[in-house]
């Protein structure tokens, strides 16, 4: 029975194939951690405050910004919005004017979170993202986003594990389990190379107008 299920899904993998859609063989990292109780949000924000399963971490826990019912989820490796939730940095008011300018989106219909919650030195973030993907992955659940814009090949390494060069799948929208994925640049890429922005544009329209036809 196992061996038919197998034969069947692979003949419809070959038939999607041939009718041009992009088919990935990701997968979901599993929660590293379940012992929070995560019923609703709130429940889910404490646990993320009072956190302390990294013990090299610099700051507190960043929540991030994550509305329910949200028409795209941006994502970063670090917290891009500080603890009160304002857009200070430099990256993050670019950000809101990509939000507000580009997609025409008010910030109550996006969400933006960051794999780690906390600011952690470079050289335990591998370790510490694998702590905080639980909350990330309960926080995608209770954000109800369908496509995630994927903010730099870091995010997508961490997110994904996948090995596909990065520039063969920026700036083009695919399946990802139940999710769509747009991988695209950095904000810091974006900053320190202003010319990117054109390119930067143009994914972006891409990914405008398949928003604009689901939400049809």
């Amino acid at each position: 029975m196992q061996t038919l299920h197998q034969a069947l899904l692979l003949q419809k993998l070959y038939l999607l194939k041939s009718i041009g859609f992009d088919y990935y063989d990701l997968q979901f990292q599993k929660p590293l951690q379940t012992q929070f109780p995560s019923q609703n949000q709130k429940n889910l924000n404490q646990a993320i405050k009072e956190c302390q399963l990294c013990p090299q971490k610099l700051s507190q826990p960043h929540i991030g910004l994550c509305n329910p019912h949200s028409k795209l989820l941006f994502l970063t490796i670090t917290p891009l919005l500080d603890l009160q939730t304002r857009f200070v940095s430099k990256g993050a008011l670019m950000l809101k004017k990509i939000i507000e300018n580009v997609f025409a989106l008010p910030l109550q219909q996006v969400s933006i979170l960051s794999l780690l919650k906390c600011e952690i030195p470079k050289n335990t973030q591998e370790e510490c993202t694998k702590n905080c993907m639980g909350y990330f992955l309960k926080q995608l659940e209770f954000s109800q986003s369908k496509t995630i814009v994927i903010l730099g090949e870091e995010v997508y390494n961490a997110l994904t594990q996948d090995k596909t060069p990065y520039k063969n799948i920026q700036g083009k929208l695919f399946k990802w389990n139940h999710l769509k994925l747009f991988p695209t640049f950095s904000l810091a890429q974006l900053l320190r190379q202003p010319e990117l922005k054109i390119q930067a544009h143009k994914e972006f329209l891409t990914l405008k107008k398949d928003l604009y036809e689901t939400n049809q």
